[in-house]
């Protein structure tokens, strides 16, 4: 994919909102014509509302949004504007989006990911396509977007002249659930497993036992060998970086992974975890554990209501529980958690006019306010949920609006921090566990410096390495020391100095 060329592309002639959450005392007023007086001593702009646009938005998430969704609703009829959400599966989310810049339909406003996605940021922020959230912040004095945009921590999102991207916030504690089949368990006179040699052997047992069927598939991941590799926590003690001697090292070739590429192997080599791993899409993988084809998934939190609901639905006398604490590894019973900041927002505003980029800012500006908040995390009062002697009571509205622990779906581009512990029961449980042992990374990509576009060759030649490791085409033991030396070749080396470099800098 070339970026440098969209410069000649003609793009769709509409802005995105932007959603991001945090208090703010602005309270800027609202109506058909402005939402601010002109100042002209402070130089404040006017930002009005007198003409409707339309919005398109590029977001991933577990389900779409239905098309009289209340809260769309509200923000269409508070801004005028129509807001148009197209929603894909996280895990071919990252193809569709380069895809749609290539062909030059690029959405008003997206996330991209740290990991995979830093390229297209710097295209777009280089040849000028991207809205600098603080030249707007302060020309019509938008008090909310400036405090988010300045807020402690986020240094390292910010450039020379000005600010490009805004991370979402989520409070680092979005942790994926391992959940069973507690019926299984019960049926085969089994405990939960504490360790992962005890989890091995549950799955062993599955299979044995045929619990789902001749073709029983003893777990799955919702989001591919993603998940799956996210077990290595319990073995390295780390998440993407970890210390070695002192020092910070690339978690993949860290001495401990090879124990838990060793460990993978088994299981993959038994049978014992799905064999499409490296293949299907969550709709695949929900489906088999639905089917009652599968013992367990892990998925990601704001997964479980509906993975339950729908089993419920298919097999009523189906029980299911979570794997908390995480099976005990050589490093502990730790799991993988998300750091505060991830996935930043970018909004274009290449050939938009003034009037609509302000528009933009004003939408931005009202989802730092507490009621904005609130409506993102918990939706709308008298339609999502009534208050009864202090509690709320959810209505179906909320059921349908609202995903446990992530809020509404545009939440995902805010402060969803409050909706990731709004949960009751097994999430509950499973927040608090991983408020405890879960581990976090320890910097975001944007450490990495220009090294950052090392990250596809290393991604690249990791994934040929680990699918060789884990289906036994490639021995570990004999070609371990081949594999860390053409990581270190490919860019590893240089990323970790790099790493070193700035962590100092950047004072973590």
């Amino acid at each position: 994919m070339m970026l440098r060329k969209m410069t000649a592309l003609t793009l769709i002639p509409v802005l995105a909102v932007s959603i991001l959450g945090c208090s703010n005392n602005a309270g800027n007023s609202l109506d058909t014509t402005s939402t601010k007086s002109q100042d002209p001593a402070a130089g404040h702009g006017t930002i009005s509302l007198a003409k409707k646009y339309d919005i398109k938005w590029f977001q991933w998430g577990p389900r779409d949004i239905q098309p009289d969704d209340a809260i769309i609703k509200y923000l269409n009829d508070k801004f005028n504007v129509n807001i148009k959400v197209e929603r894909i599966l996280a895990k071919e989310y990252q193809k569709n989006l380069e895809l749609k810049i290539a062909a030059g339909d690029m959405p008003d406003v997206f996330r991209y990911s740290l990991g995979t996605g830093a390229h297209i940021y710097n295209q777009l922020h280089e040849d000028g396509f991207l809205m600098n959230f603080a030249e707007y912040a302060e020309k019509y004095d938008l008090k909310g977007l400036q405090a988010y945009i300045n807020r402690p921590g986020t240094e390292e999102f910010r450039e020379e002249n000005g600010v490009f991207q805004l991370p979402s916030r989520k409070a680092g504690v979005i942790p994926n659930v391992m959940v069973v089949r507690q019926d299984w368990l019960d049926q085969l006179g089994l405990k939960k497993p504490a360790t992962m040699d005890e989890f091995k052997a549950m799955l062993k047992a599955f299979k044995d036992n045929k619990m789902g069927g001749p073709n029983t598939v003893p777990v799955t991941f919702a989001l591919g060998y993603g998940a799956f590799l996210g077990l290595s926590t319990g073995f390295t003690g780390a998440n993407n970086w970890g210390k070695v001697d002192g020092k910070w090292s690339y978690e993949a070739v860290m001495p401990q992974y090879k124990s838990f590429l060793q460990f993978a192997r088994e299981l993959y080599g038994e049978g014992l975890i799905d064999r499409e791993v490296f293949t299907s899409n969550e709709a695949q993988a929900k489906s088999k554990f639905i089917s009652g084809n599968t013992g367990v998934i892990v998925a990601p939190t704001e997964r479980y209501v509906a993975i339950e609901k729908d089993l419920a639905e298919s097999n009523k006398n189906a029980k299911l529980s979570l794997l908390i604490p995480m099976p005990k590894g050589p490093a502990g019973d730790t799991g993988r958690v998300d750091s505060s900041n991830t996935e930043p927002i970018v909004v274009i505003k290449k050939d938009r006019d003034e009037d609509f980029l302000a528009r933009v800012a004003a939408i931005i500006d009202y989802t730092h306010t507490e009621e904005g908040i609130k409506i993102l995390n918990y939706g709308i009062e008298g339609v999502h949920y009534k208050m009864e002697n202090g509690k709320m009571v959810k209505t179906p509205l909320y059921e349908r609006d609202i995903i446990p622990s992530l809020g509404h779906l545009t939440a995902m581009t805010t402060d969803y921090s409050l909706a990731a512990q709004d949960v009751e029961g097994a999430l509950k449980d499973n927040v608090e566990y991983s408020l405890k042992s879960g581990i976090a990374p320890p910097f975001t990509a944007l450490t990495y410096g220009s090294s950052k576009d090392l990250i596809p060759s290393i991604d690249k030649k990791y994934n040929e390495w680990m699918i060789n490791f884990v289906t036994g085409a490639k021995d570990i033991n004999a070609n371990w020391d081949q594999y860390v030396k053409e990581m270190n070749d490919v860019g590893v080396s240089k990323l970790t100095a790099t790493v070193e470099q700035n962590t100092k800098k950047w004072g973590k």
